[in-house]
């Protein structure tokens, strides 16, 4: 009733948030302290897109919501994901001396050094965070990397000012907010101290009324001074301003181990805190077996304990085009691809059955029970830079039992030793392609559970679903 000065709120209906999930209100650390939920109350499966390189003008918006960045959001939202981790400014860090990728409305900042913010760049940005919001995205965003650079554009307190520009001008777009992108580069790079990003943390939280998760990417070396020579924010888990921990685990399959052992890690801290698996290995043209690595991260990392994970692609997260007209064509790793062929992969396509599978099960109430496998009437071995083997278990008490077996377990005896309940019912899952067939279950009485031979192809990875008969729902 504008006439007398009062505006009707209407619900949103339920049809308005299948189509957009963010209308269920912003994201929110959940009360058990292992994953997130909207204000409303419903889980959020945090399943995110790495696309760093988001806010340039390679990544462009186009003349009518047909450029680059919005194609990209209609195949990634096609896939399954939920959430897109992109820096608010890109180039600096990781960049050398570059100084700072444009936008259509140009560079970050006007002139040198960053003194002054270009209106024109955030008006840009503002249209960017606008389509994540209005797609059903939540925002997973570092302002911009502070170190990892020849050249330090910014000090602690240009930060602070532009975070906390950046906070109140995005604060009412759903997010989840990192101070930086792999922080220790800041410490040798731009003298930074541990002490700095506290600062910085502080200052964040002060401009930010919604109460976004805040967090800090760390960088997946190991070599940097104790305590920061880990791969997470663990470090800073006693700081009033982190309240969730980013990992980054190696960009090599070597380290794809990392992530159960990192999870473990963190998950194992008091209070207990989300853990997202933010940054593990890029999927990449190099790599004959990319989906099947791809796979076995996202299915490791929900079944360890992470309350989400980031898929990244060599190509996309730089949105690398060699046609660019500046020449900022993105960061030209080993393995780049250009960003149209990247976007296809087939790993990019396959992490969505995991949510597929998972969001059909109280998957929020998951704990880790690696611990529940034997393999070969032995103990159920954790996994290491040359065996991926070992499988992964994760309960919901008294309803499921999830078990992700790999590769190469084909002519071993697996067997489970802890039952969700009398007489449940079992099912293959396939990885590749969604698809669901039964199996048979453990007998009546039964304690222990020899599993079933995988079906065809049988070398290849699998997924075990074991449900209690009474919270079973067809399907």
């Amino acid at each position: 009733d504008r006439q007398r000065g009062r505006v009707e709120v209407r619900a949103p209906t339920e049809e308005e948030i299948r189509r957009n999930p963010n209308l269920r209100g912003h994201i929110e650390v959940s009360p058990d302290g292992r994953t997130f939920r909207y204000a409303d109350g419903t889980p959020f499966f945090l399943l995110a897109d790495t696309l760093w390189a988001g806010n340039t003008a390679r990544c462009g918006l186009g003349e009518d919501r047909d450029g680059p960045f919005f194609r990209h959001l209609a195949d990634r939202r096609a896939k399954g994901f939920t959430a897109i981790l992109m820096q608010y400014f890109h180039g600096y860090g990781d960049y050398d001396d570059a100084p700072g990728h444009r936008n259509e409305g140009g560079r970050t900042f006007l002139g040198q050094p960053a003194a002054r913010l270009n209106p024109a760049h955030f008006q840009a940005l503002d249209r960017r965070l606008e389509a994540l919001w209005g797609e059903g995205f939540v925002a997973a965003v570092p302002t911009t990397w502070w170190g990892k650079t020849r050249r330090c554009v910014c000090t602690v307190e240009d930060a602070c000012r532009v975070s906390a520009y950046c906070a109140v001008r995005y604060g009412a777009f759903n997010g989840l907010w990192a101070l930086s992108g792999e922080y220790q580069y800041a410490f040798p790079d731009c003298g930074w101290k541990a002490a700095d990003f506290g600062a910085l943390g502080a200052t964040v939280q002060a401009h930010n009324p919604y109460r976004h998760p805040v967090s800090i990417h760390p960088s997946a070396r190991l070599d940097w001074p104790a305590p920061h020579n880990v791969q997470s924010s663990r470090p800073f888990h006693g700081e009033a301003w982190l309240d969730h921990h980013w990992l980054q685990t190696g960009q090599s399959v070597d380290r794809l181990h990392n992530i159960p052992r990192r999870l473990a890690e963190n998950r194992a801290l008091t209070p207990a805190r989300p853990v997202f698996c933010s940054e593990a290995c890029y999927e990449r043209v190099g790599d004959a077996e990319s989906a099947y690595h791809t796979r076995w991260q996202v299915w490791t990392a929900f079944l360890c304990g992470a309350a989400g994970f980031g898929y990244g692609a060599h190509g996309v997260w730089q949105f690398y085009d060699p046609l660019d007209p500046e020449g900022e064509t993105g960061k030209q790793t080993r393995e780049v691809t250009e960003w149209r062929s990247a976007q296809q992969f087939p790993g990019a396509s396959q992490v969505r059955h995991a949510r597929d599978l998972l969001t059909g099960l109280a998957w929020w109430r998951l704990e880790p029970r690696r611990e529940w496998l034997t393999v070969n009437g032995g103990p159920n071995p954790s996994p290491s830079a040359r065996d991926l083997t070992p499988p992964h278990a994760a309960s919901i008490p008294g309803e499921a039992v999830v078990i992700y077996v790999p590769r190469g377990n084909e002519t071993r005896d697996l067997a489970l030793t802890h039952l969700p309940g009398p007489s449940p019912r079992g099912r293959w899952f396939d990885p590749r392609t969604g698809v669901s067939a039964p199996c048979a279950g453990p007998g009546a009485g039964a304690s222990t559970w020899a599993l079933p031979r995988r079906p065809e192809p049988g070398d290849d990875d699998w997924v075990l679903v074991l449900e209690s008969e009474g919270t079973r729902q067809d399907r």
